[in-house]
């Protein structure tokens, strides 16, 4: 603003005293545009350098480092899956299966003391685990439908399956007869 009436000024003294010639007015705005554009690119610069971020990160790291950690955090939290009652009744039921067996294993190591046992090796040993663990998922499965039977009712469909009365599934075959 103050260039501005400096120049018109300037330009009513100077026309006073002289016409200014096509060529020296031409001169004149080509030495102001090579001014701003100079002031325009500077200030241009100073920007850039404000906002990058690369130099913001290498002139503070641990800042950077914390501020991606906390970003991280947040988003974990926002996409974190959350359980629904179905799956907190089932992890409910199978700790207290798992109490159950903890406190039977304890119940009979008290009864039998502290008796030497001679440990087993061989065939026997891992033929005795599998019947044991499909014992357990035969135990676990029938709790499961007993569950289910008791939370969606008698022959109530459950993830697009419909479930028949004690807890099995109905299969292909017997929905014929």
């Amino acid at each position: 603003m103050a260039e501005r009436t400096d120049l018109s000024t300037r330009a009513r003294t100077e026309g006073m005293t002289a016409e200014r010639s096509a060529e020296e007015i031409r001169q004149d705005i080509a030495a102001k545009r090579e001014t701003i554009t100079e002031t325009v690119d500077r200030l241009g610069e100073r920007i850039h350098q404000t906002l990058d971020w690369r130099e913001y990160i290498a002139d503070y790291p641990y800042v950077a480092l914390g501020a991606a950690a906390g970003l991280g955090f947040l988003l974990s939290g926002i996409f974190k899956p959350r359980p629904t009652p179905r799956e907190r009744i089932l992890e409910a039921v199978a700790e207290t299966f798992e109490d159950f067996t903890d406190r039977l294993r304890d119940t009979v190591h008290d009864a039998m003391g502290d008796l030497p046992l001679k440990k087993k090796s061989g065939p026997g040993k891992t033929v005795k685990a599998a019947i044991t663990a499909m014992l357990t998922k035969a135990a676990v499965d029938y709790v499961k439908g007993q569950a289910g039977e008791r939370l969606f009712g008698r022959g109530a469909t459950h993830n697009g399956r419909q479930t028949a009365s004690r807890g099995f599934e109905r299969t292909g075959f017997d929905q014929h007869i």
